[in-house]
């Protein structure tokens, strides 16, 4: 019996049709508990709260006149802003919808990366494995589950729609239709998610791996233009539309200290692609450095940074030996070259050599992780093919790592399941970030757990005790207990230490509203309408002021 299923799994495995509705199955297996999961993080900001997708007649703004949601300034993808109106007007706010969009939108990458890999490796079996790997691997959970960052990948799966089809284009005899679809993916991959940007790189890439003779980089000019005028076009777009193609600075304004922390992440991509024990959407990448947000960096973690640092010489060794390695199979093995290059290529536009304020993402591994799982498919089935001692090592790592994979993507996925979950396995995983605790405590508050909520935010305190937003946090806590007094102090200490803090300033002038202190009230108010104005936030203070003296009139008062 056992080789009878061996032999039909190999027929299954040389059956193109067979073995993407087996990963398919697989895949969708592995994710059968997403249904339960509601909205989180980035959700509320491109989903929920964004009213420019929720009214048809504010389409023309998803491409000119295009305003990002509060918080996620830098944004442009006016495809996605499309596909985010398109999936609010099927599903409202009912998030089963949008799981079954994040799951065709894998199972249309696995398709594509499955027949990237035969198209490369000739070679059945391996296709199947490392799309295997690739399909259950416990990082896609956040490119997958998290249901804005699956819109951003639909923009990497027509990506690699984009280079399938140009492959074929130069396999088959420069036939004009393969090339005209490969231009036509290939627009909408980079007008919908930024991370395609290294479509012109990686076609060179492939130029540069296979193609021999004194015609080489002729053609690489005429056929790889378009690709990369496309590219120039999204930047001009993008510039033209917000006034930049930024998202931020780099860290403390220098280059050099960002460069230090990118050469730690980008080693910690490789080890999480073989190993992810850890998994959140903040991770530390040294001690005292994280994912994102600077203000919840040490800053002598960051400062002391140099080549001689354990951590950054480790990582500089790694990455070295892995390029090398890339080099000596040049010859022989162009392929193990060819795979290496695209993973560390695709990372270039997520690297911040134009700053973008996030230094680690899980959601990043999405576009290069098939190449890293097919040099291990590929070591699994020589050692496969090569003796019975060996056949064993190899069916042990293949189907070791599958299992492994898919069990930890089930675990992974029922973090996502609410945001009080979310957010408190976040702060689990990196209890040293005080953003993580005060994240916490945010959503405890919002949920009506105010003790949690204190709890989470004097842990935050405990890290950062000079942060006013922990302070503010804290301030309303204590207004829905009812502790004024507790209130007034920390937002109070939340102003001394951010004197332009209008939002403490608002809040206060509420409570001395209540307390009957109607002077101070007027004053706090004022102060806080003028840093409104002052920070460009005219329209938000012509609001509050209304809604201040609709709910108190103490301006009726003498």
């Amino acid at each position: 019996m056992s080789v009878f299923w061996i032999k039909k799994v190999r027929e299954w495995m040389e059956q193109p049709v067979k073995a993407v509705l087996i990963l398919w199955g697989i895949a969708l297996l592995v994710r059968a508990n997403i249904f339960q999961n509601g909205f989180v993080m980035d959700d509320y900001d491109f989903i929920v709260d964004w009213p420019l997708i929720q009214d048809w007649r504010n389409w023309p703004r998803f491409f000119v006149n295009y305003v990002p949601p509060e918080g996620q300034e830098g944004v442009y993808s006016p495809l996605k802003t499309l596909v985010h109106a398109v999936n609010y007007h099927l599903f409202g706010l009912n998030p089963l919808g949008y799981h079954w969009v994040s799951l065709g939108i894998h199972s249309l990458g696995i398709l594509y990366v499955y027949r990237i890999v035969r198209f490369l490796a000739k070679d059945a079996p391996i296709a199947f494995w490392a799309t295997l790997l690739f399909a259950v691997h416990p990082v896609q959970v956040e490119a997958i589950t998290y249901m804005t960052a699956s819109v951003d990948m639909l923009g990497i799966v027509f990506l690699l729609m984009s280079v399938y089809y140009y492959m074929r284009f130069q396999d088959c005899e420069m036939n004009i239709s393969l090339y005209g679809w490969s231009l036509a993916w290939a627009f909408l991959a980079v007008f919908t998610h930024e991370l395609a940007i290294s479509l012109p790189l990686l076609i060179g890439w492939y130029h540069i791996c296979f193609f021999q003779g004194k015609r080489k980089w002729r053609t690489l000019i005429i056929n790889g233009w378009p690709f990369l005028f496309l590219v120039l076009s999204y930047v001009s777009c993008k510039y033209a539309v917000l006034g930049g193609i930024t998202r931020g600075d780099y860290i403390y304004g220098q280059a050099s200290l960002t460069a230090w922390v990118m050469i730690k992440a980008w080693m910690k991509y490789v080890l999480i692609s073989l190993f992810p024990w850890t998994l959140t959407h903040h991770h530390q990448i040294s001690p005292g450095i994280f994912a994102f947000d600077p203000g919840d960096f040490d800053r002598f973690a960051v400062l002391s940074q140099s080549f001689f640092e354990p951590r950054i010489l480790l990582s500089s060794v790694g990455l070295t030996g892995i390029f090398y390695a890339a080099v000596k199979c040049w010859k022989k093995h162009r392929l193990v070259s060819f795979f290496i290059g695209w993973f560390f290529i695709c990372l270039l536009p997520v690297s911040n050599i134009i700053p973008s304020g996030i230094y680690f993402g899980e959601r990043y591994l999405y576009p290069g992780l098939w190449a890293l799982t097919t040099l291990v498919a590929w070591g699994g089935m020589i050692m496969w093919r090569r003796d019975k001692i060996a056949r064993v090592f190899g069916v042990v790592l293949l189907m070791g790592l599958s299992l492994y994979y898919g069990g930890r993507t089930w675990v992974r996925n029922q973090d996502w399941r609410d945001e009080i979950t979310f957010y408190k396995k976040a702060a689990e995983a990196t209890p040293t970030s005080a953003l993580m605790w005060t994240d916490l405590g945010i959503v405890y508050h919002k949920k009506g757990y105010l003790d949690k909520a204190l709890e989470s935010l004097q842990k935050a305190l405990d890290i950062r005790p000079n942060d006013p937003v922990i302070y503010f946090a804290m301030g309303n806590v204590f207004i829905d207990q009812g502790k004024n007094k507790e209130a007034m102090a920390a937002l109070k200490e939340a102003i001394t230490l951010n004197p332009s803090y209008g939002e403490a300033y608002y809040n206060l002038a509420g409570l001395y509203a209540l307390s009957r202190q109607y002077d101070e009230a007027k004053k706090a108010l004022r102060t806080s309408l003028e840093l409104y104005r002052q920070q460009g936030r005219a329209g938000e203070a012509r609001e509050l002021e209304d809604s201040f003296k609709a709910f108190f009139h103490i301006f009726d008062k003498p």
